[in-house]
């Protein structure tokens, strides 16, 4: 139902040479071409017209899945039950909203410690451009720097119960268990959880808007069958 259309982002310039052996420019709101120097991202130029502008953008990711499941398993001993079970997604895309807005050195806003990697001069090779006030060749711009993969894998719900030996006449069964919730989560998303929808529209699949993520709960009880 919707795909990411953006920049597709290929490194940062490494030098103000090579930079200018590039000859990319980007175009101003006012109409004006700015060229782009060492430690500004290289944007792919989609029709080689050594301008960035909408005309570079393509798509750069896919929300939706290729596919999601879950595996749940039952193993018992004796008195002893073990329940848990698993869930997962591949092939889907994410854009970390979150690193767009604490990666972006391009305003007075606090930053995360990713950007002190950043560009700082000729022949530096980093992932994490220049910092530039105001952004004026679009740096942050919405492109493939912010597209990370969604997949993962996760344990859901993991129990574990000893059922006591009882009298039959009394009670029908007495059973201790403890459980744990979202215990851990295998995934290379850099975000704090790779599973959520910014809104319940279709249009908010796959945007981490800095939303709270599944917490880890322990739960301790007791069954009684009467």
């Amino acid at each position: 139902p919707n795909l990411f259309y953006g920049y597709v982002s290929q490194g940062v310039f490494t030098s103000d040479a090579e930079a200018a052996q590039a000859g990319l420019m980007t175009r101003r709101f006012d109409g004006a071409l700015i060229l782009f120097k060492g430690g500004d991202v290289r944007f792919q130029d989609l029709n080689n017209d050594k301008i960035i502008d909408d005309n570079d953008r393509q798509v750069i990711g896919n929300p939706t899945p290729n596919f999601v499941g879950s595996v749940s398993n039952r193993l018992t001993y004796q008195s002893w039950t073990l329940d848990a079970l698993f869930t997962f997604a591949s092939g889907n895309s994410l854009y970390n909203y979150t690193r767009s807005v604490l990666e972006a050195v391009s305003t007075t806003n606090n930053q995360s410690q990713a950007v002190l990697n950043r560009w700082r001069g000729d022949g530096q090779v980093t992932d994490i451009p220049r910092a530039s006030l105001g952004d004026p060749v679009g740096n942050a711009r919405f492109s493939s720097r912010w597209i990370e993969d969604g997949s993962y894998f996760r344990l859901r719900t993991i129990t574990v119960s000893y059922n006591i030996p009882v009298d039959k006449s009394i009670l029908k069964y007495l059973t201790f268990y403890g459980t744990a919730n979202n215990l851990f989560t295998l995934t290379k998303y850099l975000g704090y959880d790779p599973e959520f929808s910014a809104t319940n529209s279709i249009y908010g699949q796959g945007v981490d808007n800095m939303l709270e993520p599944l917490q880890k709960s322990f739960q301790l009880g007791i069954k009684i069958g009467l």
